[in-house]
């Protein structure tokens, strides 16, 4: 009988040796639930503040006539809804600094963006309650340090939530997008010349009245003004642009860019829309990617142009 006892005690001791710890807790109980359903998000990073709503599939933020960046916005809630707390961290508000999850925030990013460690400070409504999460730096061997205000300490995360180091990368880049197939015709504008119409044909983009495309630069042309994006966008100034460039669509379909060159750099002003777009654009700029730029200013004479 003393064996069998000593040989329970022994099994009863391996069983509490092979018990697993518990799991770390969850950062924001009920988000992951709640998020389908999730209708607005509130968003403070350096001075700005940005509301984003659900409209339909898309994100909008409220104010601004314009959609988010769902390459952003999408990973970002769904990482904190998934998040945990891995590691508990400091809980002393005068050394949350040093990790990037005070707030308001006592760092900046670099001026131009180099080795930012953007932070932020993230505002939602979950089961009927109001929570805000500081989202802090990122973790060279990996994660996110995050504090939940309210939680008695702050925590390293093992998900990665990831914060654009502008607050104008929170703006969807695309201008639009249209398939190349829908577009009937491309007109390019200079001053002092006649207006170059390129219609599609036989080895792409042509100009109207040609046989065949002689370069690839028209089709270039077009494609960029079928989706053009921007890098980055501010009120509408004086600047007069150099050129425009005109597409036409099936249908009533059609755009306007007038661009110039700044520096090194586009921008573009969009002067022509459907009625229900317009609104975004009006009373802005927009600086267009190296990619789309290039193209947009192909000289005449590689267009096909006599």
């Amino acid at each position: 009988m003393r064996g069998l006892a000593s040989a329970a005690a022994a099994l009863l001791g391996l069983s509490a040796c092979s018990s697993e710890p518990a799991a770390p807790e969850v950062l924001v109980p009920g988000l992951a639930k709640a998020l389908p359903a999730l209708s607005e998000v509130r968003l403070q990073q350096g001075d700005a503040s940005l509301v984003f709503e659900r409209q339909g599939e898309e994100w909008r933020i409220r104010d601004a006539e314009w959609r988010a960046d769902r390459r952003w916005l999408q990973p970002l809630l769904l990482g904190l809804a998934n998040a945990r707390c891995d590691e508990a961290r400091t809980a002393d508000p005068a050394r949350f600094g040093r990790i990037g999850v005070a707030w308001p925030s006592v760092s900046e990013a670099s001026p131009d963006g180099a080795f930012a460690r953007p932070t932020g400070r993230l505002s939602l409504t979950v089961e009927g309650r109001e929570v805000s999460a500081v989202i802090g730096y990122p973790q060279a061997r990996g994660g996110t340090y995050v504090r939940v205000e309210g939680a008695p300490h702050s925590c390293l995360s093992a998900a990665t939530l990831r914060l654009p180091a502008r607050v104008s990368e929170w703006f969807d880049p695309q201008l639009w997008r249209i398939p190349t197939e829908r577009v009937i015709a491309v007109v390019v504008e200079d001053p002092g010349a006649a207006a170059l119409r390129l219609v599609p044909g036989e080895g792409g983009f042509r100009p109207e009245g040609a046989i065949i495309a002689l370069t690839p630069d028209a089709d270039a042309l077009a494609s960029a003004l079928a989706a053009p994006r921007q890098l980055d966008l501010r009120a509408a100034g004086s600047a007069e642009p150099t050129r425009v460039l005109r597409l036409e669509g099936e249908g009533d379909l059609a755009y306007a860019l007038a661009v110039w060159r700044e520096g090194g750099a586009t921008w573009a002003r969009v002067i022509a829309a459907p009625d229900e777009a317009s609104a975004w654009y009006a009373g802005r700029e927009f600086r267009l990617p190296a990619d789309v730029a290039e193209p947009l200013w192909a000289a005449r004479g590689t267009l096909g142009a006599p």
